[in-house]
């Protein structure tokens, strides 16, 4: 499709819900249409970052019943091209590489477990440190590192902001916790909400898909547990929500719905077997600058 005839489609400013996927670094992202034609789509997300012009994507658009004559939400699925990458708007610019009208129709159950995030190669390798600063401030919450033996169980996916450590205690959780073989993919959830709501200082985990950190794992309960950030941000806390099969702290059973104080680098696993390791922002920061002195980008 020519420049000419992609400008001849009207295109429709209308909002709808979405994911994209960059092959390059096996990442996927949600995001929200500002306008879209039969030939590409202008779609804002806070992970622009993520995406370079030229890169090749995957991007699933959600369509309502209001828009459809079905009685559900479904989706429709191609792919496309980033041409343009908006850093003032936080956006990218897609072309589509066939016709709106061509794409694969999927319902949203197909993909619901298809959420793909960064690994730590990621941050090692693709994010400069001006961009670094930039994601520690807008993660006030912290992160979730994955430590289960070579990545989550294979029925535990994840969907998807203190204190400084010193270097030698952040080399030794790398050594005690993660293997040099597998610690480059491991997993990393940046935690923070996915939904404006009144509850703005905390973070909600569970395996239905209204949460914040959504877990596909049947040892999961729909509303696990949620992460409390005290209004002065210095202090963070774990709260079971009455699950199931529990949340541990540092291999301790939680009591439900009392708050837990968390400490940079503790276990936290939510069931058995959904085993992360908490990073306050700038704990999470030493922590990749240590393991990049350790391991150059070069080196991976």
């Amino acid at each position: 499709m020519t420049s000419r005839e992609r400008r001849k489609h009207v295109r429709i400013q209308r909002q709808f819900e979405a994911r994209l996927f960059n092959a390059k670094v096996r990442y996927e992202t949600e995001g929200l249409t500002e306008n879209i034609s039969q030939g590409g789509v202008y779609l804002r997300t806070r992970d622009w970052r993520v995406f370079q012009a030229g890169d090749q994507t995957v991007v699933t658009l959600f369509l309502p019943p209001s828009f459809t004559d079905r009685d559900k939400i479904f989706g429709l699925r191609g792919n496309a091209i980033v041409r343009r990458v908006d850093e003032q708007n936080e956006g990218v610019a897609l072309e589509f590489s066939r016709d709106f009208q061509e794409f694969e129709k999927v319902e949203h159950s197909e993909i619901a477990v298809k959420y793909k995030y960064k690994e730590i190669s990621y941050y090692l390798c693709s994010i400069s440190d001006l961009e670094f600063a930039d994601l520690i401030r807008t993660n006030r919450h912290g992160f979730l590192v994955d430590k289960s033996q070579g990545g989550l169980e294979n029925n535990a996916v994840f969907q998807f902001s203190t204190l400084s450590l010193d270097n030698d205690y952040a080399m030794q959780v790398i050594k005690r916790d993660f293997s040099i073989a597998n610690i480059h993919d491991a997993r990393v959830i940046e935690v923070r909400k996915r939904k404006l709501d009144t509850s703005k200082n905390t973070v909600n985990i569970g395996r239905a898909a209204t949460n914040d950190i959504v877990i596909y794992d049947n040892l999961v309960s729909k509303s696990h547990a949620y992460l409390y950030l005290h209004p002065s941000g210095e202090e963070c806390y774990i709260v079971d929500c009455g699950s199931k099969n529990g949340t541990l702290l540092n291999g301790k059973v939680l009591k439900p719905f009392e708050k837990y104080k968390i400490a940079d680098c503790d276990e936290i696993c939510f069931g058995p077997q959904t085993k992360t390791v908490y990073f306050s922002p700038i704990s999470f920061a030493n922590f990749i600058s240590e393991l990049r002195t350790a391991h150059p980008p070069s080196d991976i």
